[in-house]
């Protein structure tokens, strides 16, 4: 997080990588190639999904970014890592739900050999969907805006018209109706 990675044109003749994460708030992902960031895509999950299994999460987060990179991953077969061990036995389940069937039917317009990825190697990814949840639980506070409050009458340019409109009365004030 302390240094920015620069990303990379893609080459098409290279065999593509995509790196998903889920994580609380976010799902994110990563399109490489050997290694190097070529696109980044992040979600914020609304309340619904928010309270999805991780199994579901997971799911939900592959289908997400395939769908997203779909024009880079279409035309040939690419690398997927996962950090969710029980995703690797997607197209040999028994029973489906709707929704699961509708996602692996998505999944089957799609070539790729499905790797695990430790949530330590894929850091890219994790990086994205901390990011986000930083920035959910940031609070922001400006201190001293009280003060500027209690000196608008006395200021030069607003003064008159802050009294003005305190007051509640109406009058022209260089061409304009307060």
């Amino acid at each position: 997080m302390t240094e920015a990675l620069i990303m990379r044109l893609s080459d098409f003749l290279k065999v593509f990588e995509v790196t998903c994460d889920a994580l609380g708030l976010t799902i994110s992902g990563v399109l490489s190639q050997k290694n190097h960031p070529i696109i980044y895509f992040s979600e914020k999950l609304n309340d619904a999904r928010q309270r999805y299994s991780t199994y579901y999460k997971k799911f939900y987060t592959v289908v997400q970014d395939l769908c997203y990179l779909r024009h880079y991953l279409l035309p040939q077969k690419f690398v997927l890592y996962l950090n969710h061990e029980a995703l690797k036995y997607l197209n040999s389940q028994k029973r489906l739900n709707a929704r699961h069937n509708k996602w692996v039917n998505f999944l089957q317009d799609y070539t790729f050999v499905l790797r695990h990825k430790a949530r330590v190697e894929s850091k890219t990814a994790d990086v994205l969907n901390r990011r986000v949840m930083i920035l959910v639980a940031m609070n922001t506070e400006v201190t001293g805006l009280e003060r500027l409050r209690e000196e608008y009458e006395s200021c030069p340019n607003f003064g008159e018209i802050y009294v003005m409109l305190r007051d509640g009365s109406v009058r022209e004030v260089d061409g304009f109706i307060v």
